[in-house]
């Protein structure tokens, strides 16, 4: 599987300098001035999205934001607008009012409708094609100087009335201790979608995971790629310390553990939830009790941006401009997991844009089978 989808990806990259010339990246200028954003602006069904430190900073908002809705509160004078993640509606001084695009995340940063928000408070908003230049006209007064959010000791927001990062140690202990539980005894199985947008090719692929472990060194599992109409299917295996992968022809190969480690774990749903969450550094990692069909389970959710990527993927970090990753865990009231939900998006902005999402569930359930390893396996290890 890691295999189609590296080509996937390494196909797209491919194609995107022949872009370079064509498209370049959107510009934000306010009374003259070029806003310049960590994370580049974005367009959206012909819709400028900037991140919202840019509307805090060049355009003199207050911000709020909760965590738990997922909500920003810009003030300016006797404005508010409330915006919400994913959510097709904004809230201006309690009325609801239309967008022609929700706002989204981009690594770690909440991207809203620059037009939208500037004219709701009586500014000029022109576009200008040939440079891809969002034009901002203000005059605001001295004494309303851009204000942003600042991050309090509870991490509620940071800087940009962004949710600053909390790492609690309960969090990881607990993932630790499910880690091992899942080592033995379990099935797993799982649905992904992936997306690459802003390449010459856009993809759109589905991954179906299923695997069974015996023991930490007894487990097969095979992956499923479904991309561009076609169909390929790939196992993995582990039996008394040797490993083996199924290639596109359906035989199997004995492989060292550095062959078998995939060199994108981003990419790779498979090595993503069996990470040990807790080798890895976190921008935050919290627990929490939430509802699941008629139960409760205890729920840890871990975020990781840029910072903490190199640890997980190496130099491959380097390609990466900006990524964000997600998993919540949710726990049986043994501590075992019952499944897995995880978000991946990344971006590569040289030479234009590249948007690479991936998400989808992997449940985890008891098992107490016996694995049937195909002959060239246990031929080989008899």
């Amino acid at each position: 599987m890691r295999r189609v989808l590296a080509l996937l990806m390494m196909l797209t990259m491919m194609l995107v300098p022949a872009l370079a010339q064509a498209e370049t990246a959107v510009r934000l200028v306010v009374d003259g001035v070029e806003v310049q954003t960590d994370v580049a602006p974005v367009l959206e069904n012909d819709r400028t999205l900037v991140p919202i430190r840019a509307v805090t900073e060049a355009l003199g908002f207050e911000v709020e934001w909760d965590q738990e809705t997922r909500t920003a509160t810009l003030t300016k004078g006797e404005t508010t607008i409330q915006l919400t993640v994913g959510s097709p509606e904004a809230v201006v001084n309690g009325e609801k009012v239309a967008l022609d695009v929700a706002p989204f995340i981009v690594s770690d940063r909440m991207m809203v409708p620059v037009r939208f928000v500037a004219e709701e408070i009586g500014l000029l908003v022109d576009w200008e094609q040939e440079t891809r230049t969002v034009l901002i006209t203000s005059q605001p007064p001295a004494d309303e100087a851009a204000e942003t959010g600042e991050s309090d000791e509870d991490g509620e927001a940071d800087e940009a009335g962004e949710p600053a990062g909390v790492v609690e140690p309960a969090a990881l202990e607990l993932l630790a201790q499910a880690h091992v539980a899942s080592e033995v005894n379990v099935r797993q199985t799982g649905h992904f979608t992936v997306t690459i947008e802003g390449g010459l090719i856009p993809v759109d692929s589905e991954i179906f995971l299923e695997m069974y472990q015996e023991a930490p060194e007894r487990a097969l599992g095979y992956n499923t790629v479904r991309a561009f109409g076609m169909e390929q299917t790939i196992g993995v295996a582990v039996l008394d310390g040797q490993y083996w992968m199924q290639d596109e022809t359906g035989a199997w190969a004995q492989m060292v553990m550095e062959e078998m480690a995939p060199t994108d774990r981003l990419s790779d749903p498979s090595a993503l939830v069996n990470l040990n969450p807790a080798e890895y550094d976190w921008a935050s990692a919290t627990v929490t009790r939430e509802a699941y069909e008629e139960a409760e389970l205890q729920v840890v959710t871990v975020v990781m941006d840029k910072s903490g990527l190199a640890a997980l993927i190496g130099e491959a970090s380097e390609l990466i401009t900006d990524v964000r990753m997600e998993a919540r865990y949710w726990l049986n009231d043994d501590g075992t997991l019952h499944h897995i939900d995880v978000y991946v998006e990344t971006i590569a902005d040289e030479p234009v844009p590249i948007r690479v999402v991936m998400q989808g569930t992997v449940f985890i359930e008891p098992w107490d089978g016996t694995i049937e390893f195909p002959p060239e396996i246990t031929g080989a290890a008899e």
